[in-house]
């Protein structure tokens, strides 16, 4: 008569929870450590044994090791191998503590089949497997269930979904991980069973050629994404192939296609060429950023005598805009030296030209306009009258008028009486004037001053006061009828 076969009992045997009706209350017998060994149907892996043994010792062993017994008297392990295997670390220092082991023997007459079963039922409970021990797991539980079926056992439904309740995993993943097993070659299975593979990769390429998983395993020192391993497998079923149907300028065939589709498994930014664009036709061969890493070496040199162009010209154009900074600095510098030498000031003499840039000294002014410039490197006129942060106090320290210093003038002291005059001082009376800020790049504006009140005001916001530092003001003259103005009462 058929048995049937109770998938939940084979697991509560496994684990040692076991029912009242099957057996009677199971024991814990302390054996030598020495006598337990590893069961040689076990496939999972020992790893993280440091870490286990290090929370055994701070905890104690929470869960005893089920065995079995053996013919020549030791005990095969039936769930605890990775235990066993962290109470060996802990018994080379502490023998006496670790050498005695609790244990649960099984004394049922189950076959070798069952009791393969119910390691691997103990194994997928108590572990977080990798997806390469899933699929030994599912592929060993698929042998032992079709045996223990020709032992008489019976059990319902289909064999997939048996075999994936067993491992605790939805039917699609075993289906996918059994499509792995299959057809995934050699090469790539062993780094699938290291965990070195990615499941997704693993899927993608189990589905292409042979022959081509073979050829990417040669062609490339690290496997693709999944992502990539997807991308690749949807232009293989497409058409591609990564043979170049081109020829060099030469005439000779071009015979880079393994570089091609290494191109395509290592390039995650780019678009795949498949191979079918030449490199010395190619956009990222030419371009300046994101350069193609695997063009051929007809494309590197013409890459090269582009970029050694492009770097005479850089370099040509960098030597004129010295030289035309270095004469615009010289005849500035010749302007400020006439005012200090005017002014009686020593060589060692500092002129702070600008906020938050270094002083330039009289001595450099002197080196300067004299054509005298080392091996400085100049971005632009730091002397020219717009670069000036304070126009008023530098043409104080120079003895000279700002209208001289902002190139109005070539009268050291000439302007008092011009309308044009820059004056540092605050007006004496209300009105519109043109006001300075700061260096001319930063720009001025109209601002009207209130001699009753000695501030700033804005002219369109009737007396609204302005918190502005004015460096130089100028009269504004008679705006035409159309623009006319005058302030209001604030």
């Amino acid at each position: 008569m058929a048995r049937k076969f109770d998938m939940s009992a084979a697991f509560a045997a496994a684990v040692g929870d076991v029912s009242k009706s099957d057996t009677g209350r199971e024991e814990i017998e302390y054996l030598d450590l020495a006598l337990l060994r590893e069961d040689p149907g076990n496939f999972y892996s020992l790893d993280h044994i440091d870490e286990l043994a290090a929370n055994i010792q701070l905890c104690g062993l929470q869960q005893p090791i089920r065995v079995r017994a053996a013919e020549d008297g030791g005990y095969t392990i039936v769930s605890g191998h990775r235990r066993r295997a962290a109470l060996s670390i802990l018994a080379q220092e502490e023998p006496d503590r670790w050498n005695a082991v609790p244990c649960i023997v099984e004394r049922d007459e189950a076959s070798p089949e069952l009791r393969e079963l119910r390691l691997i039922l103990a194994n997928s409970s108590t572990r977080v497997l990798s997806p390469a021990e899933v699929a030994k797991q599912a592929q060993q539980v698929e042998t032992l269930l079709y045996q223990l079926k020709e032992q008489g056992y019976t059990f319902p439904g289909r064999m997939r979904d048996q075999v994936a309740a067993a491992c605790k995993v939805s039917a699609p993943k075993l289906a996918r991980l059994k499509v792995i097993r299959e057809k995934l070659v050699p090469e790539w299975l062993s780094l699938f069973d290291r965990d070195a593979l990615p499941e997704q990769t693993a899927y993608a390429m189990a589905r292409m050629p042979q022959t081509f998983q073979s050829r990417l395993y040669r062609v490339c020192p690290e496997p693709p994404s999944g992502g990539r391993a997807e991308e690749l497998l949807k232009r293989y079923e497409g058409g591609a192939r990564w043979e170049p149907a081109f020829s060099c300028p030469d005439g000779k065939p071009c015979k880079r296609g393994d570089t091609f589709l290494r191109h395509d498994v290592e390039c995650m930014s780019y678009e795949l060429c498949e191979g079918k664009t030449c490199c010395l036709e190619c956009s990222r061969a030419k371009t300046q950023y994101g350069v193609c890493d695997r063009m051929c070496a007809k494309a590197k040199n013409l890459r090269k005598e582009g970029r050694d162009d492009a770097a005479a010209r850089e370099k040509a154009r960098q030597e004129k805009q010295q030289r035309e900074y270095k004469a615009a600095i010289r005849k500035s510098a010749g302007r400020l030296l006439k005012a200090a030498e005017a002014a009686g000031l020593e060589d060692d003499v500092q002129i702070q030209l600008q906020d938050y840039r270094s002083p330039v000294t009289v001595g450099e002014l002197r080196e300067y306009a004299a054509g005298e410039f080392g091996e400085k490197y100049f971005y632009g006129n730091d002397l020219a009258p717009r670069s000036l942060s304070d126009p008023a106090k530098i043409s104080k320290l120079l003895g000279c008028s700002t209208d001289y210093l902002l190139g109005l003038t070539e009268d050291l002291r000439h302007g008092a009486e011009s309308p044009w005059h820059w004056w540092p001082e605050e007006p004496k009376e209300d009105g519109l004037y043109w006001c300075v800020k700061g260096s001319l790049h930063r720009g001025g504006a109209l601002y009207w001053w209130s001699a009753a009140n000695r501030r700033w005001e804005d002219p369109a916001a009737g007396g609204f006061a302005l918190n502005v530092d004015v460096k130089l003001w100028m009269a504004c003259p008679a705006l035409p009828e159309s623009m006319a103005w005058e302030r209001g009462e604030a």
